[in-house]
């Protein structure tokens, strides 16, 4: 705890900030090469997708390598696991799924054990259009509900400021680790805006709203975060190893990456912007 006495917190939010524009480089290197500021699935940019379930031994690099000679631009990603093994091929949707699995048996693929699945342009710029919606909508409701809950501009705007962060960051590591924006990563960046507030009230309330010495009170609502924060990345870390779904080991990747940003968001630099303003108040 000696890194909270004193005014030696006001070092540490360099860690974030720059954390933070790392994070805001690595976007806009994105949106410089691909005219987009992160990288979406099929069900948000439409196009094929191929499910290969199989117990051999798979190279995702050497099968896009084949597979782009014959197809074009192709994604291939593996995934192994309690729920078993194989490889998921995404297409644009120019390219069928028969093509696809074509393709795949003429460089000696078993195809046998698969699943498919089509997105059309249309359908997936609605749910692109509700994605974005539902994003701005819960940043509105989390600001509305923690004005409410403090009643004071400053301390709710640093709350809203740390969930911007990790949301933020999580994006931009989410492109880093090949990781692409799906309906089901965008369930996972609204768990984790849920999670950001409930760590961040945390902090907020133990700070502002409960009498005692400064340093009682931070250990004590750092040992609290601290142990909710371990307790959920353990939990999603077992879920990610399992590999009982794509779908869900990418839920549990996001919420893995951006939990653990979390933890430097709400404990350095929001802590960090309350101890300033309790300074600049008079109330420590």
């Amino acid at each position: 705890m000696g890194f909270y006495e004193g005014r030696g917190y006001r070092k540490l939010m360099v860690i974030t900030i720059a954390v933070f524009l790392l994070s805001a480089g690595i976007l806009v290197s994105h949106y410089a090469q691909t005219g987009e500021w992160f990288s979406r699935s099929i069900e948000l940019r439409g196009g094929n997708i191929v499910t290969i379930k199989t117990s051999a031994s798979v190279n995702a690099n050497e099968i896009m390598t084949a597979l782009s000679k014959q197809l074009g631009e192709v994604s291939v990603s593996a995934f192994s696991g309690f729920g078993g093994s194989g490889f998921q091929v995404t297409t644009g949707p120019d390219v069928n799924t028969s093509t696809v699995l074509d393709a795949l048996n003429a460089i000696g693929i078993n195809t046998a054990d698969h699943s498919t699945a089509t997105m059309g342009p249309a359908l997936s710029e609605s749910f692109w259009f509700q994605a974005q919606l539902a994003i701005v909508l819960a940043f509105v409701m989390m600001g509305i509900v923690v004005f409410a809950v403090f009643r004071v501009p400053a301390p709710s705007m640093m709350v809203i400021i740390c969930a911007v962060f990790d949301i933020v960051e999580t994006i931009a590591f989410m492109n880093v680790f090949g990781i692409e924006l799906s309906l089901a990563g965008l369930a996972a960046l609204l768990m984790l805006i849920g999670y950001s507030v409930d760590t961040d009230i945390l902090l907020t309330n133990r700070l502002l709203k409960n009498a005692g010495d400064m340093a009682y009170k931070t250990k004590e609502a750092v040992k609290t975060g601290l142990t909710m924060s371990a307790t959920t990345i353990g939990a999603v870390a077992v879920l990610l190893v399992s590999g009982l779904s794509p779908v869900l080991s990418q839920i549990a990747a996001i919420l893995i990456i951006g939990l653990v940003l979390d933890v430097a968001n709400t404990w350095i630099q929001n802590y960090g912007l309350l101890r300033w303003y309790m300074e600049r108040k008079g109330m420590t």
